[in-house]
């Protein structure tokens, strides 16, 4: 599945995957809006994408594209983030 889009009603995979099992592959559904925070927020997404991350078959990252007000640093912080992610 792509798009996984979380937009303002904060779409996820996680239930398709109960139902249908760890086949059912997804891209997408990470909420991008955190990179206009901050660390923490960044930090904070990707423990809630954790979960699913660890299932295998699924590539999180931002939707579409990166909206304007988005700051460069936390994104290249969460891409450095996903690349050590430990699981």
């Amino acid at each position: 599945m792509f798009p996984i889009e979380v937009g303002t009603w904060n779409a996820s995979i996680a239930p398709w995957r109960e139902q249908y099992g760890r086949e059912l592959r997804g891209v997408g559904g990470m909420n991008k809006t955190v990179f206009s925070r901050d660390r923490a927020a960044v930090d904070a997404e990707i423990e809630r994408l954790r979960p699913l991350i660890e299932l295998g078959g699924y590539i999180p990252c931002p939707d579409h594209r990166i909206a304007p007000d988005a700051k460069y640093e936390n994104v290249q912080y969460y891409c450095d983030r996903m690349q050590n992610l430990k699981l």
